[in-house]
């Protein structure tokens, strides 16, 4: 049975040193060994690249059919390194063809790739290297320097340990030049709290998938979420014009909230659309018509309101007419588009 001796280094510091992973085979593992020795002579991953081959080493001399591999995932961490990682254990798989693996990792983060690697392989041995150090003063500040550059310059970290004071900072600043101290304690919390729940829920990494994605979407996601606060705003801000609640006030207040409403609605629809043309997909066709009907609803609608707010509460004949004649010529429209994507699915 073939053997596939694997290290793992899911944050990818091999890239820090010039090496491009995966590394198969024994010659390549030696080079990349001696990159590392220059670059990432302190650092664990060096010790666990170096108890890997010598694990490779010591069953090839007894004689084993082994194969040495080092794979990394990505720098950014989170599901991004997964995926990375994913894809370099199949090229490894379809090179080396092994029947089993050993891992050797040296951090906790470097374990979640074991779920990865066992859903596609035989894993029969696990070797963790913890590096034994004497940790006299010097040698804790020179570690603690370490992890400190590690925050500022690793992205995935910098984001949380400068980004969020950063942050803070900020808003502190801008409260207390305008007077508004007291507000800050709240304002802090407000922050902290919103980078547990974005940073606990993966929220920034979804959206950092989702932006590579599809930057259009994310692009009118953001448009469409501003004009939906705008709504909100205008319709409080009408609202408070009123004394009472009555059929005059309501139309009126969704009166001021519609064209916001609708716009927002509408630009994800087109983002949609572009997102959809720039694949070439044939159901581009859906987008628009949910366009086309956004902007019919929205101008039927708004004239109804108009009437109400005017104090006519009678529904006149012509917007029943063109509600059921828009909304045949879209289900037509719709049916028809419908069958003729069918048959160019079928042809294809």
């Amino acid at each position: 049975m073939k053997t596939a001796i694997i290290y793992i280094d899911i944050d990818d510091d091999l890239s820090k040193a010039g090496i491009s992973s995966p590394v198969i085979g024994e010659t390549k593992a030696r080079q990349a060994i001696e990159k590392a020795s220059r670059f990432l002579a302190l650092d664990s991953d060096f010790n666990s690249m170096v108890t890997a081959f010598n694990i490779y080493l010591d069953m090839k001399e007894k004689g084993e059919d082994v194969e040495i591999v080092f794979i990394a995932g990505s720098q950014r961490g989170g599901l991004d390194s997964q995926m990375v990682l994913s894809k370099q254990v199949d090229e490894v798989i379809r090179v080396v063809k092994p029947d089993q693996a050993i891992l050797v990792y040296d951090s906790p983060e470097d374990a979640k790739a074991i779920p990865v690697i066992e859903s596609r392989l035989k894993i029969v041995g696990i070797e963790r290297v913890i590096v034994e150090q004497h940790r006299g003063v010097e040698e804790t500040y020179i570690l603690f320097a370490k992890y400190i550059k590690r925050l500022v310059t690793e992205t995935r970290y910098s984001r949380l340990f400068l980004g969020v004071p950063g942050i803070i900072l900020f808003v502190s600043s801008i409260l207390a030049i305008a007077g508004l101290t007291a507000y800050v304690l709240p304002a802090i919390l407000l922050v902290l709290g919103g980078a547990m729940l974005v940073r606990g829920f993966g929220i920034d990494d979804a959206l950092e998938k989702w932006w590579e994605n599809s930057t259009a979407m994310v692009i009118v996601a953001i448009l469409s979420a501003i004009s939906l606060v705008l709504a909100i705003v205008n319709g409080y801000l009408t609202a408070l014009t009123f004394n009472t609640l009555s059929i005059k006030s309501t139309s009126s207040i969704i009166l001021a909230i519609l064209p916001y409403l609708t716009f927002s609605i509408i630009i994800l629809y087109f983002g949609k659309l572009i997102s959809r043309a720039l694949i070439k997909d044939i159901k581009i066709w859906h987008d628009m018509l949910k366009i086309v009907a956004s902007i019919l609803a929205y101008f039927i609608l708004s004239d109804i309101l108009k009437n109400l707010q005017s104090g006519i509460y009678v529904i006149q004949l012509q917007y029943l007419y063109l509600l059921l004649l828009s909304s045949f010529v879209l289900i037509v429209t719709y049916f028809g588009l419908l069958n003729v994507e069918k048959s160019r699915v079928k042809s294809q």
